[in-house]
């Protein structure tokens, strides 16, 4: 798609989506006139406190619901506008995986399209076929693969190794020793040498 018909494209986008606005923005002033939720009425009493009348809720309440939707909540005009834009069409998603897996020969052929490129002195149009080479057709399905990627291959979570093997220097209790081996170690105690391993043993030097 060339950059004049990218723009063209926009601007219809947003023609369409601000006329989706314009009513939604009708809806909306009826949305504030209609009766207060459980919810609304709950959310404001427990930001003003027990104290408060009930008409000092009820104005916090409408006053919360006129500066737009309870957070967390979705955008209620862009699920209008997908909506709207679906009901002419395929999801765009689905379009990009059919293009990734359309083999490139067939992405040639597809768009293969006579042009006419001039016209003689006779005035008869000289016709030219234009088609995408095989690495174009190789290109445009990398870009579509690249698009899809993040919603098919999310970030796998890191594999985390908890065992302890080869820590020697680590101890834990219950984890890589027992009570009575950690009391023996803290308290130091010396452990009997037989009479001929302390004969082998080097003089210390004094």
């Amino acid at each position: 798609m060339s950059t004049g018909d990218a723009q063209v494209a926009a601007e219809a986008v947003a023609d369409a989506k601000r006329l989706l606005d314009q009513a939604a923005g009708e809806e909306e002033q009826l949305e504030l006139l209609a009766p207060l939720t459980a919810e609304e009425m709950v959310a404001a009493r427990e930001e003003l406190g027990p104290a408060a009348g009930r008409l000092a809720v009820l104005r916090r309440a409408r006053e919360k619901r006129g500066r737009g939707r309870p957070a967390g909540s979705r955008n209620r005009r862009t699920d209008d506008f997908a909506r709207y834009l679906l009901g002419f069409g395929q999801h765009p998603a689905i379009s990009l995986m059919q293009i990734q897996a359309t083999q490139p020969e067939l992405l040639i052929e597809a768009s293969r399209q006579e042009k006419v490129q001039s016209f003689g002195k006779d005035g008869r149009p000289n016709v030219v076929v234009e088609q995408l080479s095989y690495a174009e057709a190789q290109s445009l399905r990398i870009r579509c693969a690249e698009a899809l990627l993040p919603y098919l291959e999310s970030k796998k979570p890191v594999a985390v190794d908890v065992s302890f093997a080869g820590v020697a220097d680590l101890l834990i209790e219950g984890v890589t020793h027992s009570r009575d081996e950690l009391n023996g170690m803290i308290e130091g105690d010396y452990l009997p040498v037989a009479p001929e391993a302390a004969a082998d043993a080097p003089e210390t030097p004094e």
